[in-house]
């Protein structure tokens, strides 16, 4: 199954290469692989919150989740690699070493930048996909962080310090490390929302409100939100483990307006019968004698309506 941190490998390496000519030393590739190994073992102890509902393999989400968030990630790095080669951005903004094309491209030092955004990003994704809810809500285990951070940490001290000329690469040092560690935090942050969109998008949710629903072209009042609410608190019961209120009630899909018809007719018959007292020479002679507590039937009814 393709995992979001191999597309992310794969597809951002065959982008640089196809545009820019780039060739990221696969010694590199190898230590990344490693790292990535290491701190996903450790998923195994992880803490996670098991699910209120009988679960299953769901691989159209997994594969669509994988595709789209490694496609973003490796999009991401793309940008990355234009801002630092060919512009002068990041020089400007943090006044660190630049690293734009020259008459000679030196890419030791660009590889050495792309090797530490490309390793730090496509581990943390893993806080992202481990999670249901927000990633930074679910405390993970605490060998997943301590994996995570042993290993970022020897990313990092490999990015500034190395100097290995049989795999073409030179250390940045620390200003660049700092600012690739900024830049994968500000691209951190949509992963969740991009995330949450997915699942949305393959529940079915969001087609059936413009296909089965159509809720923007409904009749009904407020547009089906009371009967919509219904649904939402049977299901949270449902999710919670309460149970669900009595099911001939709402069994069908006109139920609740069977219940709303009843309590008009109701009110109807209440408001004819306040009428009737208050207009007829009978319904006014009823009310005094219910109002005095007598008994009607002993008074003779020689009165005409």
């Amino acid at each position: 199954m393709l995992s979001p941190s191999q597309f992310v490998l794969w597809l951002g390496f065959m982008l640089l290469a196809l545009i820019w000519k780039f060739d990221f030393p696969p010694f590199m590739v190898l230590i990344i692989a490693i790292l990535n190994d290491g701190t996903i073992m450790t998923i195994s102890k992880d803490r996670v919150k098991p699910s209120p509902l009988p679960d299953s393999w769901k691989l159209a989400e997994i594969f669509t989740t994988g595709v789209i968030l490694g496609g973003y990630l490796a999009i991401m790095t793309v940008i990355f690699f234009w801002a630092a080669y060919k512009t002068n951005f990041f020089p400007r903004l943090f006044h660190v070493e630049s690293l734009e094309k020259t008459a000679q491209d030196d890419f030791q030092k660009l590889a050495a930048a792309i090797y530490l955004q490309v390793s730090t990003i496509s581990q943390a994704l893993i806080f992202v996909t481990r999670s249901r809810s927000w990633s930074f809500a679910e405390r993970p285990g605490f060998l997943l962080v301590f994996a995570f951070l042993v290993a970022q940490l020897i990313a990092t001290l490999i990015a500034v310090y190395a100097d290995w000329r049989f795999t073409q690469i030179k250390g940045i040092g620390w200003g660049w490390a700092g600012v690739v560690w900024l830049y994968n935090i500000i691209t951190y942050l949509p992963l969740d929302i991009i995330k949450f969109l997915i699942r949305y998008t393959l529940s079915g949710k969001a087609w059936d409100l413009v296909i089965d629903q159509r809720i923007a072209f409904t009749r009904k009042k407020d547009f089906g939100k009371e009967e919509r609410e219904l649904k939402w608190a049977h299901a949270q019961r449902t999710l919670h483990g309460l149970q669900p209120p009595d099911a001939k009630m709402f069994s069908e899909k006109g139920g609740y307006n069977e219940l709303n018809h009843m309590a008009e007719e109701a009110k109807r018959r209440a408001e004819i019968a306040r009428l009737r007292e208050l207009h007829t020479l009978k319904g006014h002679v009823e009310s005094v004698v219910k109002l005095k507590g007598l008994d009607i039937e002993t008074i003779q009814q020689s009165y005409t309506v």
